[in-house]
């Protein structure tokens, strides 16, 4: 039995007002075609150019910028997967087929300044031009549509718009939108409004040229008429995230605010006025964005859902991840210029250029914006230099305003309100670090976890969702410094996804969330005034590992007799450094060519040491050991349980994936060997979390017996037969909590992370009623969510009674719960 000591009149700290939000990067299609309800690819017939400082490679297969990295491009159908997945057939204009007629892009006669390009269409009697829009075009039976495109021609050519089924030809077949007669002469904007009679999640837009007939097309697009509060964002995904209750929302990125060259990089001023004006670029996730949801339609959602913006703006440099580009002179000043116009377009009073245009734009009052973001990511001196330069620069024209720095600047002197610090990793690395944040000097910067999720192991399964609810419960108890997170990313288009997870999953027609969108949803509405002092007393659960043993460390380094319980164990995976046979020994020598060029491309490689594997991948409990020879001043590194670290979905460079095994994905517990004593630890980034320190002096040359006994739980290391020492294993709590109140509630957040209930004995030192609410998630480990069981794993509310100021909560297997008691007596 557990057991939970709840102080309610000793206050930790109040909570922060605004500490769970949200955080959409366009990735995955997660804007054109999602959020915004676009239903036409490609609406400005600009997906197969490629941007300013890119290079198309094999065949347009993919591209090269100038500064070296590649991606897949597809002739900008984007991934290869996707165009497997769908079955796309190649088409010279994205997204966009003829029957008996003809299309070419026309690169002189365009909409407007900002259009790289027309449709030129050349229709025989009956020819049709075809859209099959985001892995096909929705309809709902009954919604109402707006149609628009702006077109021209020569002499007046007649059209028939229809929104019909793949297989559908008929006039009579699908959803008849109405017909548009285009007129000779210039450009014109034509309008259609229909109520579809027929539903389909894979329907196509066609256009019918009954007669025949030349025209040109700048821009298409199909929408919905109703839309979130009649603000132009999908209703089934707006509803969907103004459920979490979220306090904040930090957009537009992640990499896409620095882009991958200087052409697209993010750039507040292209994404404001008429969506027909508006460029778009080219992303680093494989496609090109419109830009339908812009920075006033960002604006606009805040104020719908009464969020804070976070806007992130560029700070004069490309992703350092993708072949970084810094900007200098003038156009270093450019992009300090649009950060400033973006927050007077948000803030600026109406006499402002940018206050002028937001008034334009339907909204004459200001916005509301006090966070900016410098940068995303971003790290060096290169980065610091600028930082330097927008603080000070918004600061001086803008006081109020929060800037929040992408590292720890305050270390380099530099003045830091906030620091924006990003965790991708396992569940189990979440549930032991639910103290990450207990030992953050409290007199520095505020933090903000403007990325968090499981992306390893049980990714988008309830047990990822159980790692990440533990973690915060160590987050909500330090609100006095951790003041903000979000979840990344947002939003995923099955059909095109290129990170996994993402809260939310959608398809033309639907959507669902995955079991994580639900802790964020519950935790999210249940939000105390203050922190309350708890104590919690529960087992713990060892990290599972596996794998036998890796050399690391310097080259030369020479070994034999290596053993796994006394069968021989060989080296199965040369990651860094080979090795060959010496006499009855080997040396493991230094890396050649071939593995340096590997790990050039993993980010913190160390490229003049070595990586060599032994044996399996498989658990196990026994005794590994091996021979080394010892030098004097020689160091040794044993890697122990080498094995692989889950799969994720990104891959920083589709056209040339990783090696299965390399320097980023093999991440052992060290053990590091010196004359004078062993160190048992974990590496994380520059993080360095020491197991166990063992003095063991030891100074003799020769070959010398090294071994660790394990039973899973437990490790002892030796030297020759002497047992240098023994520590446990990393581990977890099997259970972990956090608990707020207000004047006449109490908040208790319970996380179980065991797979057999526990039964919780809680004490308060106040009365409570009876009744109270519980609020659970709970299932199978690997239990997720899909179209066909959309809540397979979601929470539910149940009415329970029993409430005292002692009783006993059965907390489910593998659970989230919130308790919500009610207070006796008319509060504190």
């Amino acid at each position: 039995m557990g057991k939970l000591t709840i102080r309610t009149r000793k206050k930790i700290t109040k909570t922060a007002p605004n500490l769970y939000g949200i955080f959409l990067e366009d990735i995955n299609r997660a804007v054109d075609g999602g959020l915004y309800p676009e239903c036409i690819r490609n609406r400005s017939f600009e997906d197969s150019l490629l941007p300013a400082g890119c290079t198309s490679v094999q065949d347009g297969y993919a591209f090269e910028t100038d500064a070296g990295w590649r991606d897949e491009f597809n002739g900008g159908e984007g991934l290869s997967l996707w165009v497997r997945q769908d079955a796309i057939v190649r088409t010279p204009v994205p997204g966009w087929y003829t029957k008996d007629a003809a299309m070419e892009l026309d690169f002189d006669d365009t909409l407007n300044a900002r259009r790289q390009v027309s449709l030129c269409v050349d229709f025989k009697p009956g020819g049709v031009l075809e859209n099959i829009g985001f892995g096909g075009i929705g309809q709902e039976a009954g919604e109402k549509y707006h149609f628009y495109m702006f077109a021209k021609a020569q002499d007046a050519v007649e059209l028939g718009i229809f929104v019909q089924g793949p297989q559908e030809s008929g006039a009579q077949d699908g959803n008849f939108a109405g017909t548009v007669s285009v007129e000779s002469g210039e450009w014109k904007r034509y309008d259609l409004e229909y109520a579809a009679k027929e539903g389909g999640a894979n329907m196509v837009l066609r256009l019918v040229c009954p007669q025949g007939g030349r025209l040109h097309i700048g821009f298409v697009s199909l929408m919905p008429v109703l839309t979130f509060m009649g603000h132009g964002l999908r209703r089934d995904i707006a509803e969907k995230l103004k459920a979490l209750r979220p306090g904040f929302f930090r957009f537009p990125g992640g990499c896409i605010v620095e882009g991958f060259t200087p052409s697209t990089m993010w750039r507040f001023s292209d994404t404001v006025g008429p969506v027909w004006e508006r460029p778009g670029k080219l992303l680093m996730w494989h496609y090109r964005t419109y830009d339908g949801v812009g920075f006033h339609e960002y604006l606009q959602f805040c104020e719908d859902l009464d969020m804070e913006p976070l806007y992130v703006c560029n700070c004069g440099m490309t992703c350092q991840a993708r072949k970084e580009v810094l900007l200098e002179g003038k156009a270093f000043d450019e992009t300090l210029q649009d950060a400033l116009d973006a927050i007077e377009y948000a803030i600026g009073d109406i006499s402002t250029k940018w206050g002028a245009l937001r008034a334009k734009m339907g909204h004459p009052e200001p916005f509301r914006l006090n966070y900016i973001e410098i940068g995303n990511e971003n790290w060096g001196e290169a980065y610091e230099e600028r930082y330097r330069i927008f603080y000070r620069a918004i600061k001086e024209k803008y006081p109020h305003i929060r800037c929040i720095a992408n590292c720890h600047l305050e270390k380099k002197g530099l003045e830091t309100q906030l620091v924006d610090e990003h965790y991708y990793d396992t569940a189990e690395w979440f549930a032991e670090n639910t103290k990450l944040f207990d030992g953050y000097d409290r007199s520095g910067p505020e933090i903000f976890l403007g990325e968090v999720a499981v992306v390893r192991g049980y990714v988008g399964e309830l047990y990822g969702a159980l790692g990440e609810a533990a973690f915060f419960t160590g987050v909500e108890k330090n609100q006095d410094i951790v003041t903000l997170v979000s979840y990344a990313p947002l939003l995923e288009n099955v059909h095109y996804q290129a990170w996994f997870p993402n809260l939310l999953l959608f398809n033309n027609r639907e959507s669902f969330g995955i079991p994580s969108y639900y802790v964020w949803k519950m935790f999210g509405n249940c939000r105390g005034d203050y922190v309350v002092e708890s104590e919690l007393e529960t087992g713990r659960i060892p990290r599972p590992v596996k794998g036998r043993l890796a050399l690391l460390g310097q080259p030369g380094v020479r070994y034999r007799k290596p053993s796994w319980n006394g069968v021989r164990q060989d080296v199965t995976h040369e990651v860094m450094g080979r090795v060959r046979a010496d006499g009855d020994s080997f040396v493991v020598g230094v890396p050649d060519e071939e593995q340096l060029v590997e790990s050039r491309r993993h980010f913190g490689a160390k490229l003049d040491e070595v990586l060599v594997v032994f044996g399996d991948e498989t658990a196990g409990t026994g005794t590994f050991e091996i021979e080394l020879m010892r030098e004097e001043g020689r160091e040794f590194v044993l890697g122990i349980f080498p094995s692989r670290m889950p799969d994720t979905a990104y891959v920083s460079d589709e056209t040339n994936p990783p090696a299965a095994w390399n320097v980023e994905n093999v991440k052992p517990i060290l053990w590091k060997i010196n004359e004078k004593e062993h160190v048992l630890f974990e590496q994380e980034g520059p993080r360095t979390k020491v197991l166990a320190r063992f003095a063991d002096e030891d100074a003799a040359d020769g070959f010398c017996r090294f071994a660790y006994q394990t039973d899973g739980r437990r490790i002892a290391l030796y030297r020759g037969e002497k047992l240098v020492g023994e520590t446990m294993l990393p581990s977890f709590p099997a259970q972990s909590c956090v608990v707020t109140d207000t004047q006449n509630r109490i908040y208790i957040k319970l996380v179980n992370l065991a797979q057999e209930e526990e039964e919780m004995h809680i004490s308060l030192d106040c009365g409570v009623e009876t009744d109270y609410l519980a609020h659970v998630l709970t299932g199978e480990m690997r239990a997720k969510n899909s179209f066909e069981n959309p809540t397979c794993v979601c929470d539910r509310t149940f009415a329970l009674a029993g409430a005292a100021q002692h009783f006993t909560y059965v907390m489910p297997k593998l659970s989230v719960a919130v308790l919500e008691l009610t207070r006796t007596g008319g509060g504190r």
